[in-house]
């Protein structure tokens, strides 16, 4: 499926490409093949085979961030589909919007069927070791907010990881809306425990955890761990939606595991 789109090369649009799978191009080795019937002036047609050929080398390499980079944001669902295994999904919560004037303090990580979980004051910059080891990041706005937020915090010029933002993948597959009103289209529901917590409350549980309450900061934690875990269940449950072959726990057992209720 990652080799069936061309929106990524140059000057190929979903015009182009209707043309190009109505002439039998179905894939990137279609054209290699049968490079002579390719409907391009010979300078496009080089450009063009160029850039086949190195998507080729990528996905052959498992060179993500060549793929993200290159893909527009409305094709990443075919590297979430062939990689979604592999991904780490995170989550974070802070003291504001701004990461000028507001500071992290939780961030949560679901990477491979395990939930990690790093608190401010604690062991927040251990992330970045996660980070290390992942191949692939998913988080819900994360392109536009989180990972940003995060290279500010931790003063750091890039996480240096290929990420995709599941916010644009379920907006082009018509889900619109926050992370909980996409949830519910999905048929997923939150624990009772935290179901009500949205992100203004998330600062008045931190500012009452700093106060002395360690519920407040049982609660924080649990509302992120929240966040990560119904960010992989959607992005599950959408790639089934679009015919994928994606065994996904049950939710409430997989809330229950992780002491969410």
């Amino acid at each position: 499926m990652i080799d069936q789109t061309f929106l990524h090369c140059t000057g190929v649009g979903p015009v182009m490409e209707s043309r190009l799978k109505a002439l039998g191009f179905s894939c990137w080795q279609d054209c290699l093949d049968s490079a002579r019937d390719l409907p391009f002036s010979r300078p496009r047609r080089d450009r063009f085979l160029e850039d086949i050929a190195a998507s080729q080398t990528a996905l052959r390499h498992q060179d993500l961030a060549f793929l993200t980079a290159r893909f527009p944001h409305r094709e990443h669902w075919r590297i979430l589909a062939g990689f979604f295994s592999e991904a780490t999904f995170f989550d974070i919560e802070t003291t504001g919007l701004s990461s000028y004037d507001s500071f992290t303090t939780v961030i949560s990580a679901y990477h491979r069927q395990e939930l990690h979980t790093f608190v401010y004051g604690e062991n927040l910059e251990d992330f970045l070791q996660l980070v290390d080891r992942s191949r692939l990041l998913v988080a819900f706005n994360g392109n536009s907010f989180d990972i940003p937020f995060l290279e500010h915090c931790f003063n750091i010029p890039t996480l240096g990881c290929p990420a995709i933002d599941l916010r644009w993948i379920c907006y082009h597959r018509g889900y619109k809306g926050g992370l909980k009103a996409i949830e519910r289209q999905l048929g997923l529901h939150r624990p009772a425990s935290v179901s009500d917590v949205d992100g203004q409350e998330a600062v008045e549980l931190f500012d009452r955890w700093q106060m002395g309450d360690p519920l407040a900061r049982r609660k924080l934690i649990r509302y992120c761990q929240t966040d990560v875990l119904a960010t992989y269940l959607a992005a599950g449950r959408l790639l089934q939606e679009m015919g994928f072959d994606c065994p996904l726990p049950d939710a409430p057992r997989l809330f229950a595991t992780a002491g969410i209720d």
